[in-house]
């Protein structure tokens, strides 16, 4: 059962409709928190450059940008997989995760978080999940912990915030092994 919160937004794989959307979210979430790696001077916000950017999700079998969005099509929160490109790497996704300040402390994260991984735990080609956080994001470095993210170093002086800089931690999540068929789009219900 879902609580009022969650029922006012769904999970869900992004589709080259939600350029406008997205482009939309990410002007203004970039523009909400320096706790992002990117920010709002990197952002291209052309909806073209966004529905190719989806598209590109849909061709990579170790990828997938999922969405919370509101029922009036708002998107509130955004996660992603990007799977590595060399065949060394491929096993390896990187995870990255955005939420509209409105909407922090209200379990869109962790939905979020929770419904991609599931995503990636049945993909075959992926065996593990990498992501780095401020150091000072006390809030989603335990967040990331309780879904069983491991801390894996430090890296200083990785990030500029304002006038100073502030240090990344690696975390890493290990996939189960498991045999398995490749997953043809995103096929699950997810919600």
């Amino acid at each position: 059962m879902h609580t009022p919160a969650e029922e006012a937004y769904t999970i869900r794989p992004a589709g080259l409709a939600d350029a406008d959307a997205l482009c939309t979210f990410k002007r203004q979430v970039f523009g909400e928190t320096e706790f992002l790696l990117q920010g709002l001077e990197d952002f291209d916000d052309r909806v073209d450059i966004e529905a190719d950017l989806i598209g590109r999700f849909h061709h990579q079998s170790n990828s997938v940008l999922v969405l919370a969005v509101r029922r009036d099509g708002q998107v509130i929160g955004l996660c992603s997989i990007v799977g590595g490109h060399l065949w060394r790497t491929r096993h390896v996704g990187t995870m990255s995760i955005g939420v509209l300040r409105a909407w922090w402390h209200r379990g869109v994260g962790k939905r979020l978080m929770t419904q991609t991984i599931r995503w990636a735990d049945e993909n075959p080609l992926l065996e593990k999940l990498a992501l780095q956080v401020h150091s000072t994001n006390t809030a989603a470095r335990a967040l990331y912990t309780r879904l069983g993210f491991v801390e894996e170093g430090l890296l200083r002086g990785e990030a500029k915030m304002g006038d100073g800089e502030d240090d990344l931690v690696p975390m890493g999540l290990r996939l189960p092994k498991r045999p398995g068929t490749l997953v043809q789009g995103l096929v699950r219900h997810w919600d």
